[in-house]
């Protein structure tokens, strides 16, 4: 008998992953996702400033779709698909009414001049030394 050349084959995760297209898609901003032949995908949120993303999944099987690095080809984090249902269920977050997100009235006094940018400040106490009107005016807060 002569030496073994057979190869090992690959194991079915592997063909699994072997067999995928990569595609460059849009992140959507408003809910950070990704639409995938007419399925949203939920990007994780450490990834949501990027503006393109490649995508690597199977036409057959939307089951497994990864997130990848387009310059290594690097397998970044799997995307999941957007759960409408969980995320209906969830509570939401509580908006603070709009007069108790208000912030205090600004006193009137002459104090104001003084809680004013400091620049501003400057160019307005030089227009009164100079006896001009000043190129802005402080809105009164009342």
């Amino acid at each position: 008998r002569g030496p073994d050349v057979g190869r090992p084959s690959p194991s079915a995760e592997e063909l699994r992953l072997a067999f995928r297209v990569e595609e460059t898609r849009m992140q959507r901003r408003s809910d950070g996702t990704v639409t995938i032949a007419g399925v949203r995908y939920e990007v994780p949120s450490r990834y949501r400033t990027l503006e393109r993303l490649s995508v690597r999944y199977a036409s057959w099987d939307l089951s497994m779709v990864h997130l990848v690095d387009n310059r290594s080809g690097a397998l970044l984090a799997p995307l999941y698909p957007l759960d409408r249902a969980k995320n209906g269920a969830q509570s939401r977050r509580v908006v603070a009414e709009v007069a108790s997100a208000m912030p205090p009235a600004a006193s009137t006094s002459p104090s104001t001049i003084t809680e004013m940018a400091p620049l501003l400040r400057h160019l307005i106490t030089s227009y009164d030394r100079a006896g001009l009107p000043p190129a802005y005016v402080p809105k009164d807060v009342t």
